[in-house]
């Protein structure tokens, strides 16, 4: 929806756009600050919308030449403050003030049920929905700050849960399939996740008690992440309107308001001018109370300085420091301070990139994100002669115990290798990391097993049609790369995190101290065949580094390898044979970034992966 009130569709098949809904009433126009509802359903080409707290809501066909926008007087005469449509069913609910909600047959729009509380429990009306993806259950944020949920598989629904979440008001709610939580924003920008108690027993009707649980993950307070990232400052604070939610990944992106529109409520706090008014008023605040405080600011548009919440808390943090004299209004007034000084070196958007969340899992950040092997193409595309751009053939994915390949021309999937035969029935498992040696035709892949034992399985690919499906080995380790420009060599790294074990591959040597090249008497891995040409493996060549490494990850340098400590730094190690580490069974590689070349990671950084020698870093 634009701001004139045109709704426009883009069909990306077709590649073309078309106006869905243009208004009779040009001059009308609506401002970032303002709520529209939207609603799809997949049953019909049709979109319901409807501006926040009128008391119709307007019906249009999603394609053109569909059907033409109906306007739509419902049976109760109360505004409306929210639109959904169930994912599987031809049901739309309205929600109204004060928490009521009804369920209309989009069909004949006759009434199909009422949500509703009794008197004493007091809502404002529905900020969000949410349904669950199997159950017929429908999780509704409140204005208020209250979640609740709905059983909707009876003829008279019941409510199975309520819980507050906090004061602020719901802005959205999400289910993630993957882990089974729900993820709730509120309008100020902090996250929340919770989990359901109850446990489907058909024979036994849901209770309410104790339906909602804290997942027992710390909130996430986004706005004063995105405002201190990287060092810089970010005027205005960005401030978030919506979550969206991978239907079958463990990813969360954010969507935010158009701070840069002309019809700002705030504009004149973006101008010299305003910001001088804003200034003004900080200062005539000093020694009145937060409230007085609260309503000047909220007369004139507080943007750009910290929201209520983030004032709290940094006045109890400026209390922790032994600054008990500070006023709320100090703390406001220093905040303005700051992003006036750094106005010249501020971005001129709050948010440059749209950011993903995930829930991730402490001790392996990557478990939910998918184990492929990415492909590099360059860019130089229109400097060619020929501007032909080969693709390859294939991509690689793991799933489970399997190998999978997608092809990119047809868009079919297929099991390229089964990696393990079997594995017992009571034991988890899941893939970390794959890696794959293009001139090597050799997939290295890290399994985990019971949060215990590491594995790494090496498959060689059959590039021969004539022989037949080849072997794969399993290898003791935690992380696995290729070395050097040829991708002669990999390295496994132990489960303790501090010994590596180097494999040479047929056909290839090793630089010793001397910087000559030394050879390695064959020492083959497990199922492997004796003659070198049928693939076999020189090694391990045993390795120490003097501190425990986090991941290694495949470097084009000659017997060079770049490893990452979590929370220090990313350097490049040499493996060399001669280095002896004192008093241990193998050759010494050291961490310390005295005269070599590394980059420094602040404590809360950790590296994810390294892509074409390009470092992925999250904080």
């Amino acid at each position: 929806m634009l701001q004139d009130c045109t709704i426009r569709s883009c069909d990306f098949d077709a590649e073309q756009t078309c106006v869905l809904h243009s208004p009779e009433k040009k001059s009308e126009h609506i401002s970032s600050d303002a709520d529209v509802h939207l609603a799809l359903t997949p049953l019909q080409p049709i979109v319901f919308f409807g501006f926040h707290k009128r008391i119709s809501v307007t019906v249009v066909g999603t394609i053109e030449g569909g059907r033409a926008p109906t306007k739509i007087k419902t049976d109760l005469n109360k505004p409306i403050v929210n639109l959904a449509c169930h994912p599987r069913l031809p049901i739309l609910y309205v929600a109204y003030a004060e928490g009521l909600i009804r369920a209309y047959n989009i069909h004949t729009y006759a009434v199909l049920y009422t949500l509703q509380l009794d008197y004493t429990i007091k809502l404002l009306g529905a900020g969000a929905f949410a349904f669950h993806p199997i159950l017929e259950w429908i999780f509704v944020g409140d204005r208020r700050g209250t979640l609740l949920a709905w059983d909707v598989s009876t003829e008279r629904p019941i409510m199975i849960g309520i819980t507050q979440v906090g004061s602020q008001p719901i802005a959205s709610v999400a289910w993630l399939s993957m882990l089974r939580l729900l993820i709730i924003l509120s309008k100020d920008g902090t996250l929340h996740v919770w989990k359901t108690r109850l446990e489907v027993n058909p024979n036994k009707p849901p209770t309410q008690v104790n339906f909602f649980e804290p997942a027992s993950i710390e909130s996430l307070d986004i706005p004063r992440l995105l405002s201190q990232q990287g060092g810089e400052a970010v005027y205005p604070l960005p401030r978030i309107k919506a979550l969206e939610v991978h239907p079958k990944l463990n990813l969360a992106a954010l969507l935010f308001a158009n701070m840069t529109s002309a019809d700002m409520k705030s504009r004149a706090a973006y101008t010299r001018e305003g910001r001088k008014q804003l200034f003004a008023v900080l200062q005539s605040a000093r020694g009145s109370s937060a409230s007085f405080l609260k309503e000047k600011l909220s007369s004139m548009g507080s943007s750009g300085i910290l929201a209520e919440h983030h004032l709290q808390a940094q006045l109890q943090e400026q209390h922790n420091k032994g600054q008990s004299h500070l006023t709320i209004s100090d703390i406001a007034r220093k905040a303005f301070l700051y992003s006036h000084f750094m106005e010249g070196h501020a971005k001129t958007v709050p948010i440059s990139r749209l950011p993903l969340i995930t829930i991730m899992d402490s001790k392996n950040q990557l478990k939910d994100i998918p184990v492929c092997q990415p492909f590099h193409l360059e860019l130089n595309f229109f400097n060619k002669e020929t501007r032909v751009l080969h693709y390859p053939i294939r991509a690689f994915y793991v799933e489970g115990m399997n190998l999978m390949a997608y092809n990119i021309c047809s868009g079919a999937e297929s099991t390229y290798k089964k990696l393990f035969t079997s594995i017992p029935g009571n034991v988890e498992y899941y893939p970390k990391h794959m890696v794959y040696s293009e001139k090597r035709h050799l997939f290295l892949v890290v399994y985990e097993f019971s949060g215990t034992t590491n594995e790494v399985v090496l498959y060689w690919e059959n590039t021969d049609l004539k022989l037949s499906n080849s072997k794969g080995s399993t290898v003791k380790g935690f992380d696995a790369a290729f070395i050097g420009p040829n991708e002669n060599h990999f390295a496994i790294l132990d489960e303790d995190k501090s010994g590596l074990a180097l494999y040479i591959l047929p056909g290839a040597v090793l630089q010793e101290a001397n910087g000559q090249k030394g050879a390695v008497e064959p020492n083959l891995l497990p199922d492997e065949p004796v003659d070198v040409k049928l693939k076999s493996v020189q090694g391990p060549i045993p390795f120490m580094f003097d501190t425990e490494v986090d991941h290694i990850f495949s470097t084009p340098i000659e017997s060079t390898l770049i490893f990452a400590c979590n929370g220090k730094q990313i350097g490049l190690a040499k493996l060399i044979q001669g280095s002896w580490l004192p008093n241990s069974d193998g050759h010494y590689i050291s961490t310390k970034a005295e005269g070599k070349k590394y980059a420094r990671l602040k404590a809360n950084e950790i590296v994810l992966q390294v892509i074409n020698s390009t470092f992925f870093k999250m904080t």
